[in-house]
């Protein structure tokens, strides 16, 4: 049996005194009605409460997105034989898609933040639509797949868009409140009045894992409610700043269940400076990897604190092998996944201010992060290829380990027909061991003239071996 909505009216009924010539006159005083009025007033002030006047303050900044895009897709007949499917090929055609989500407006010129999932890779057209029901179109400016950010651009020469206060993600308290403006139901709705929503903050530095290679760091945790349409509009706080960006909720049933995350503002604000000034983020590293520590390590170093991360390798001269962090700018270092928080959205000139343990004292160290540029080769293979070393391997998301990384496949080429996947490691070419790109270079010019390739990849922690002929 298919389940229907069902529209209940419900009724507010008021009874409204009248005076009538048949009715008694209404023996009030003045003093009455003033007690009445004073009434209605407590009543009108405890209804414009902390949460009502953020809404007020922040929905005329939050915007509908209307993405339309273009996919190919294809088909073949459902009902064909499996000897014939490899034989007779597929037909193509391309398919408009249309998704809707929301963003805010933070300055007054129009620009815009959401989420990079709302407006996917390569719009055709993006249309924002405000709460007035004004629209407008917008263009992309920059993205962020990793961060999952995309900043927006209204194409109009209006300067007097309104536009939302940012807060500060990193004063944040477990408890305090958290609203949630968006437009859930997208055209479902006659009227373009944003939805909102009030709950807690719940947690916060929360780290989770996505599709693909997509990690979600620092995530602020609410029960405000995000439902489908809710991605890129703002979470804020009792004072009408925006604190983060919902992004994404936990559900078994595919609705909101009480566990929703949105992405800090102090990370959208560093991206949004980014990619207006340069056009990208510019990623920057501080060359120190680390490990968990163990109570064998902290007998090792004589270090009796009970948090902290190890030092395993440092390219800086401040900071030594075998020093323990224990705090970076103030927040305590319990584990590598508190580091990986405090580093991964890193651009050049940021300082950390580190708090080290090293030979039975306590000192403090100021590092600057400095720009990371992948310097990839490519040859007649047809791998995009990366000499391996931590940095590398963190920035591609892989465990550490020598030879060149697989940055990217030209389609039709040698290295797809060999099988080749971004992430994969090559260690060795036709008997050679491949640590550099020189090495790499050298194997590839015995491939081309021997017309075969053999060798040994590393593939999600296995080592695979291929043979081919060409």
């Amino acid at each position: 049996m298919s389940m229907r909505w069902k529209l209940i009216p419900v009724l507010l009924v008021s009874l409204t005194f009248c005076n009538s010539s048949a009715a008694p006159v209404s023996s009030r005083s003045a003093g009455g009605e003033a007690s009445e009025n004073s009434t209605s007033g407590a009543i009108s002030r405890s209804r414009n409460n902390a949460i009502v006047n953020a809404a007020r303050k922040v929905s005329p900044a939050v915007v509908s997105i209307t993405v339309l895009s273009t996919r190919v897709v294809e088909e073949r007949p459902f009902f064909i034989d499996p000897f014939w499917r490899e034989i007779i090929p597929p037909t193509y055609r391309l398919e408009r898609i249309q998704s809707l989500g929301s963003g805010v407006v933070i300055s007054p010129d129009g620009y815009i933040i959401t989420n990079q999932h709302v407006v996917g890779d390569n719009p055709d057209s993006i249309i924002v639509t405000f709460p007035d029901a004004s629209q407008y179109t917008a263009r992309l400016v920059g993205k962020v797949d990793k961060l999952d950010i995309a900043i927006l651009k209204v194409k109009s020469g209006r300067k007097d868009f309104p536009y939302a206060e940012l807060g500060n993600s990193d004063s944040l308290v477990v408890g305090e409140w958290a609203i949630a403006i968006g437009n859930p139901l997208g055209y479902y709705l006659d009227d373009v009045e944003p939805t909102v929503t009030a709950g807690i903050i719940s947690g916060i530095h929360r780290t989770i894992r996505g599709m693909e290679d997509r990690v979600y760091r620092n995530m602020i945790q609410t029960d405000a409610a995000i439902n489908p349409g809710n991605s890129g509009g703002p979470l804020v706080d009792a004072d009408g700043r925006v604190i983060g960006i919902n992004t994404f909720i936990f559900s078994k049933s595919g609705g909101f269940e009480g566990i929703g995350f949105a992405i800090p503002i102090n990370t959208v604000r560093k991206v949004f400076s980014e990619i207006v000034r340069y056009g990208h983020l510019r990623e920057a590293i501080v060359p120190i990897e680390v490990q968990d520590l163990d109570n064998h390590l902290r007998e090792a170093v004589g270090y009796g604190g009970k948090f902290g991360v190890i030092v395993v390798n440092s390219m800086l001269r401040d900071v030594r092998e075998g020093d323990i962090i224990v705090s970076v700018n103030g927040q305590t270092i319990k584990n590598t996944g508190d580091w990986e928080d405090m580093t991964y959205i890193l651009v050049p000139g940021d300082v950390l201010k580190l708090r080290i343990f090293r030979n039975g004292k306590y000192i403090d160290v100021r590092v600057k992060a400095k720009e990371f540029v992948l310097k990839p080769y490519s040859g007649p293979l047809g791998a995009e290829v990366v000499q391996m070393d931590p940095f590398v391997a963190r920035k591609l998301g892989i465990p550490y380990t020598s030879g060149v990384a697989v940055l990217s496949v030209r389609k039709g080429s040698l290295a797809d027909f060999m099988g080749l996947e971004k992430g994969d490691v090559i260690k060795e070419l036709n008997g050679m061991k491949i640590e550099t790109i020189k090495d790499f270079q050298r194997a590839e010019r015995i491939v081309m003239k021997s017309r075969r390739v053999y060798g040994r990849i590393w593939r999600n922690g296995q080592i695979l071996s291929f043979n081919i002929v060409f």
